[in-house]
């Protein structure tokens, strides 16, 4: 690993800390989402305060900010693979530890399947389906994110090209449990929020 690789390491990490939630409820709605419900800023949050099409605006910036970074690592460094997998680890750091919002991010989702998605296409969208599976099963999207990045990163470590790769994802996945150890508490106890979509929905009016 040279300077430069640290210097696009450092650019990824900037990419990952837009805040798009944060930035999309100042301007849209003079509030910041963070001060709302679960004191989140990605997606899920972003929904519930302000609606579907706010929740995909910010689920498809927040995969850009893992896709970008990562795709153009796997273009362009694939002979560096510790730096490509460091590259797509700090962008999912950016995204939870965002520099232009105080440090106070998400629990890294999107993210990480946008970094999933410069890595392998196709184990991506493996990611994707499995998660809407759960989704649907469940009517959590805490218990569908853990459940699709869990079996996405065991199936990685099958085909993936390189160590680097096997144990970055992992890691990526520790992480994930990690931001989400408050659901994982509500999970475990029954609490945790539902949707109004799938098998076990919230049907309160």
């Amino acid at each position: 690993m040279n300077f430069m690789h640290i210097i696009y390491i450092l650019l990824a990490y900037l990419i990952g800390s837009i805040p798009t939630g944060v930035w999309y409820s100042r301007l849209k709605h003079q509030q910041d989402v963070r001060e709302l419900g679960s004191g989140n800023s990605g997606a899920t949050n972003v929904g519930r305060n302000f609606g579907f099409r706010a929740a995909v605006l910010v689920t498809a910036v927040d995969v850009l900010k893992g896709w970008i970074p990562m795709g153009l690592a796997m273009h362009y460094l694939s002979d560096y693979p510790l730096t490509t997998m460091a590259i797509g680890i700090a962008a999912v750091l950016g995204h939870s530890f965002p520099i232009f919002a105080g440090f106070r991010g998400g629990k890294i989702v999107a993210t990480s399947i946008g970094v999933m998605l410069g890595y392998h296409f196709w184990l991506a969208i493996f990611d994707v389906v499995v998660l809407f599976t759960a989704m649907y099963v469940t009517s959590m999207v805490s218990a569908a994110a853990i459940i699709s990045y869990g079996v996405t990163a065991i199936v990685n470590l099958f085909i993936a090209p390189n160590p680097a790769y096997k144990i970055g994802f992992v890691l990526v996945y520790i992480w994930l449990l990690y931001r989400h150890r408050q659901n994982i508490s509500r999970l475990l106890k029954g609490e945790e929020s539902r949707l109004k979509f799938g098998l076990n929905q919230d049907k309160k009016k």
